[in-house]
């Protein structure tokens, strides 16, 4: 494809973001909002060299402050409440010791333009970074956006990962990751693993390749902190990742689960949401990792993607994923789509029952209503995530969030379609995740906290079962 063929596309995956809602007005709304903060997204987009000596410094996985969720942080130490203590009101979790299971968890992109916005026209291209600058001088502009993108990440940790809590340790680490922005140089990333020699023009793939080893390398240092700490040994884990997380999964099940026989032994599940799993992986990298079939199975891995019956297909989660040897391919074929109700993964399969659905929680603030910042004429395109308030702040918001609220979604059932895309139909007005409607990625948010407790009934399922397969493995021995 030519430069302007990327370009188009480009155009055209924007133009499929502003679709869909479950009024027209929405799209119209999304249209507008997009139309007012044109010239402020072309500066927050990467275009200069990607220079790893600007790209911060690595977190400390020795230290709890290098996690955003870690099980040695106790209760009330940060405004937004540790994942590993997040439940809803009257509800009990295990002691954290006692949990018989561990779950590293990867937090997708946080690093959105509402949140560069406000450092637009600072020196040093603070406001299109490719990677997060975690490490930058405290006090300085970069240092401030990075205050605001890990606030940002602890909201997504408890959004998404705190449905682990009732049976693992949740260890999620902070990571310098690619900036949503820079997201428009995937295409042509995807496009120059099949063509190196293509012509690159406005695109800036080779930057983009070194932006993820970034947040890669992060990754794959907080992981093997994790796996191969001496009081974990024997202990089984999960992992779990959102969007940008779970691209970064797909690596890491390859590269240091699939070839490691001793973790894979203690591997029970990968609960991988928001980016598309191909089903070749497992015919050519992955042999003993295998597509999950049903709610039992183990050392195997989940996968969906999640949006309403008239929203469109959300093409652009799945342009590309890692494959071991090869690096980032375009996605051809079949991806792997379970049901995160019945945990099916028949493709055009039958629609759960609504009475099979456990129920949805969310971290909300107690400090900032979220109806009432995001119910505007023009939507920020983020409202989940608090766009409003983010692109007229510098740093944190300062956010309180002690606990889940239980989220009402109406008769909520689901299905895979055809195309492999996970179907529920609209949430109710009143619901507080209506919100999305008018969100840029419409449900991409909410791929866990809609399924929290199915999820979370699951992730016990799974491990017992792992539990009494080792047993009797044990016993044999």
């Amino acid at each position: 494809m030519s430069s302007l063929g990327r370009v188009g596309q480009v155009v055209l995956d924007s133009l499929e973001m502003m679709k869909g809602g479950k009024r027209r007005r929405d799209t119209l709304a999304k249209t507008r909002s997009m139309a007012s903060s044109l010239r402020k997204s072309a500066l927050a987009t990467p275009n200069r060299k990607f220079d790893e000596g600007s790209a911060g410094t690595a977190p400390d996985f020795d230290k709890i402050d290098g996690w955003i969720a870690h099980p040695g942080r106790s209760t009330g130490a940060a405004g937004i409440e540790d994942a590993n203590h997040l439940a809803a009101t009257g509800a009990l979790l295990p002691d954290v010791e006692k949990r018989p299971c561990d779950c590293f968890f990867v937090v997708d992109s946080c690093l959105t333009p509402s949140l560069a916005f406000p450092f637009t026209g600072e020196e040093g291209n603070v406001s299109a970074p490719w990677v997060v600058p975690f490490g930058s001088k405290e006090g300085t502009p970069k240092h401030l956006l990075s205050e605001g993108v890990f606030e940002q990440m602890q909201l997504r940790v408890a959004a998404n990962a705190s449905c682990f809590n009732h049976t693992c340790r949740i260890y999620a680490p902070k990571y310098r990751q690619v900036s949503i922005m820079s997201m428009l140089h995937f295409r042509a990333l995807a496009e120059l693993g099949e063509n190196p020699a293509m012509k690159l023009g406005l695109s800036k793939p080779h930057d983009l390749r070194a932006a993820f080893e970034v947040a890669y390398s992060d990754v794959r240092q907080a992981f093997l902190r994790f796996v191969d700490d001496l009081a974990n040994a024997s202990r089984p884990f999960i992992l779990a990742g959102h969007s940008q997380g779970a691209m970064l999964l797909v690596r890491l099940l390859q590269e240091e689960i699939e070839t490691h026989p001793e973790r894979r032994q203690r591997f029970v599940h990968a609960y991988v949401a928001g980016a598309a799993f191909p089903l070749g992986l497992f015919t050519s990298t992955l042999h003993h990792i295998q597509p999950s079939t049903s709610a039992l199975d183990t050392c195997s891995v989940s996968s969906w993607r999640t949006a309403a019956s008239k929203h469109p297909n959300p093409r652009a989660l799945r342009v590309a994923a890692w494959y071991a040897n090869q690096g980032w391919q375009k996605i051809h074929g079949p991806c792997l789509a379970n049901n995160p109700i019945t945990w099916s993964s028949k493709i055009d399969g039958p629609t759960s029952d609504p009475d099979q659905h456990l129920g949805a929680l969310w971290p909300t603030p107690t400090n900032v209503d979220l109806r009432a910042v995001e119910s505007g004429r023009l939507p920020s395109g983020t409202a989940l995530r608090l766009g409003n308030l983010t692109r007229a702040s510098r740093g944190r918001l300062g956010l309180v969030i002690p606990g889940l609220e239980e989220v009402d979604c109406g008769s909520l059932s689901a299905r895979t379609d055809s195309e492999g895309i996970l179907r529920v139909p609209h949430l109710p007005a009143k619901s507080l995740l209506s919100f999305a409607e008018r969100d840029w990625l419409l449900y991409h948010d909410l791929d866990f906290a809609l399924f929290h407790n199915n999820l979370r009934d699951n992730v016990k399922t799974r491990v017992k079962t792992w539990t009494s397969m080792s047993c009797v493995k044990e016993s044999l021995e």
